[in-house]
């Protein structure tokens, strides 16, 4: 037992001195110190090491990458569930209209409309631009005028305009010469009322007439598609005239 003891304190006494004379002649350069603590590389082995190797390193990465996944994903369902519309209706009056009951108006004209786009159905948006011309809440007010005007500008699709005869008015005086709708207004009749009205809101305000925008002298006029959603616009129009009647039987005019 001795005998062992001594043994160890002889080879840590000899260790000692191999690192010593190590030391010295790596200080005069006679041998290459040996790599930092911090450059040497730790190899992880575990599978959590492993792990929580990876996570330190590219843990960044997978949130970005995650991040940008969930993104596109959601982006890609909503254009794959979003509804594609044959046609846009503009609907703007002087009296505020529910959104409920706009779509009871797209529904009236969906029975004369036809598949624009080739997907086999025939679906209409309203771009409900109604409020009170009363209403103390100026910015809705600017809100939906402003809804109004870049549809004005630059929505090829919106061609038919629902208006009541204030708005009718506004939009009659908003282009210098020609008028900005053609044609008088067509005021919508019983049908147009019964099929419109809702169980809970009731029927939509009265006097409300169709119109078709004009093309011909616009910046549209150039516009293959604004063309064809003209066309298109001006043949719902002619089936509601044909179809439309008042109280005692007869086409509103």
């Amino acid at each position: 037992m001795a005998e062992k003891k001594t043994n160890e304190i002889l080879e840590e006494q000899r260790r000692a001195r191999q690192e010593f004379l190590d030391l010295k002649k790596m200080q005069q350069g006679e041998m290459e110190a040996p790599p930092k603590p911090s450059e040497v590389a730790i190899v992880p082995k575990t599978p959590k090491e492993k792990w929580d190797n990876f996570w330190f390193q590219y843990k960044w990465y997978v949130i970005a990458i995650t991040a940008i996944t969930v993104v596109v994903a959601v982006m890609v369902a909503q254009c794959a569930t979003r509804t594609a519309y044959d046609y846009e209706v503009v609907l703007f009056s002087y009296t505020s209209v529910l959104d409920e009951q706009a779509e009871n108006i797209a529904d009236y004209i969906e029975k004369y409309a036809e598949d624009m786009n080739g997907d086999g159905e025939v679906n209409v948006q309203i771009l409900n631009c109604s409020f009170t011309d009363s209403d103390t809440n100026s910015q809705y007010r600017y809100t939906m005028m402003t809804k109004l005007q870049v549809t004005i500008a630059g929505d090829q699709n919106a061609m038919l305009y629902i208006t009541d005869e204030d708005a009718y008015e506004y939009l009659d005086q908003i282009s210098d010469g020609e008028s900005f709708l053609e044609g008088e207004p067509y005021k919508l009749g019983s049908d147009f009322y019964e099929a419109t009205a809702d169980d809970e809101w009731g029927e939509l305000p009265e006097g409300l007439t169709i119109s078709c925008r004009r093309v011909s002298g616009t910046t549209f006029d150039k516009s293959d598609e604004a063309k064809e959603n003209y066309d298109a616009a001006q043949d719902i129009l002619e089936k509601i005239k044909a179809e439309d009647t008042g109280t005692d039987g007869t086409a509103e005019q």
